[in-house]
């Protein structure tokens, strides 16, 4: 009986484990840079009205936003709040555990609902202009949600990667089209895809299958690292995992472009880690692509996302002085060293980033004056001195084992 009561009330005290954990992180979030996601959003929205302007009429706008929303839910995981330790306790209960994970996937539906309940407030206008938005059309909204998290759950049963690919894009495309049709207002279709993927997953998930522990932890894990990895742009979060690959031809170039002298040591070292760690290196490539697109798209005004584009890029890059060991503050520089040469490293990728959406602009247009050019590098400058310089802590604690 004590063991039935545990397993009724586990999920709820896992709830309220993780909840507790992040209201803590987010509460120092929340309390200081709240102003910069207003005005990260304002300018996100103020573009993305630009970029429909820009479209071309032979592409509509339920095109647009149907991709938006399948990326949206492509993205999405499946919480369990499972820790691997549980799997030698769990798998003898697995039987008695069905009520837990009905819990998991209802928690990871209604947290989907939220977020695409709130992309369609905030384009509301879009939205409008393709449908209207009515309990019928938030009825089927639901179900695609609904279809999307049972997609996901099924994953765990694909038995090799070939079936994966397959998956990914049955899912994919099924997404897309409901929500194309849905904004066209094309009824007959929609609920016709809407019945066969239905169908089709309520006739797999009903085989008497054993749950695959390996994929809910590989899957909360990825969630888990995925809310560290963003809260660690603003705060430092200890034992966070990184990515990593070696990348050498990069890193060959960074041999023959970095003086070999002492007091290039570090300026060597955060490079490398910038290079070879995946979170800072493809964010780096996501937002310069980012900017040159903006920069074809909205030539006039494309210099003020540029800027945007190299406070995000600096401001994200600034954990990146805490991923290295505690053992290299043995090497015989001083702190202000260190420190110098983070900032020396921040300004080189933040020019290098600059005078690329730079050249994209002039190879595109004639707005790419002077002005331009002064203003950017101004911009860089006073933002690694200024900004990221009062942020710089090389101190010991601050670096991983």
């Amino acid at each position: 009986m004590g063991v039935l009561m545990d397993i009724k009330t586990l999920w709820g005290l896992r709830f309220q484990e993780f909840y507790r954990k992040m209201f803590r992180y987010y509460s120092i979030i929340g309390a200081n840079v709240v102003y910069f996601f207003l005005i990260i959003s304002s300018i996100f929205i103020y573009y993305f009205n630009l970029f429909l302007k820009w479209m071309p009429p032979q592409i509509s706008v339920e095109v647009i936003l149907s991709l938006f929303v399948t990326f949206l839910l492509i993205r999405t995981k499946v919480r369990t709040f499972i820790k691997r330790a549980d799997i030698l306790f769990f798998l003898p209960l697995e039987v008695k555990l069905k009520s837990y994970f009905i819990k998991s996937l209802v928690y990871s539906f209604v947290i989907d609902v939220i977020k695409l309940l709130s992309f369609i407030t905030v384009f509301l206008s879009l939205f409008l202009h393709t449908t209207n938005i009515n309990l019928p059309v938030l009825l089927l909204i639901v179900g695609i949600v609904a279809y999307n998290i049972l997609m996901k759950w099924t994953e765990q049963w694909l038995e090799n990667y070939v079936q994966f690919v397959l998956h990914r894009l049955i899912r994919f495309f099924s997404i897309y089209l409901m929500c194309y049709f849905l904004f066209k207002n094309d009824w007959i279709f929609e609920f016709l895809l809407l019945s066969i993927n239905f169908v089709h997953l309520i006739y797999f998930i009903g085989k008497k299958r054993i749950l695959n522990w390996q994929w809910l932890i590989d899957e909360e894990e990825g969630a888990l690292l995925r809310s560290f990895k963003f809260i660690n742009i603003f705060m430092d979060v200890p034992n966070l995992k990184r990515s990593f690959r070696k990348r050498r031809l990069l890193t060959m170039i960074l041999k023959r472009c970095i003086p070999y002298s002492q007091s290039s040591t570090f300026v060597y070292l955060y490079s490398h880690l910038f290079v070879r760690y995946n979170d800072y290196f493809y964010l780096y490539l996501r937002l310069t692509l980012m900017g040159i697109f903006v920069n074809y798209v909205v030539p006039t005004s494309g210099w003020i996302f540029n800027l945007l584009i190299l406070f995000m890029t600096g401001f994200q890059v600034i954990p990146l002085q805490h991923e290295m060991k505690q053992s290299v503050l043995l090497y015989p520089i001083s702190k202000s060293q260190i420190k110098d040469s983070f900032l020396k490293f921040v300004l080189a990728i933040l020019y290098a980033q600059f005078f690329i959406l730079y050249f994209a602009m002039f190879i595109h247009t004639s707005t790419a004056n002077l002005f331009n050019l002064v203003i950017g590098s101004l911009f860089v400058y006073v933002f690694v001195y200024f900004f990221v310089s009062k942020r710089g802590n090389v101190s010991g604690s601050a670096f991983k084992e």
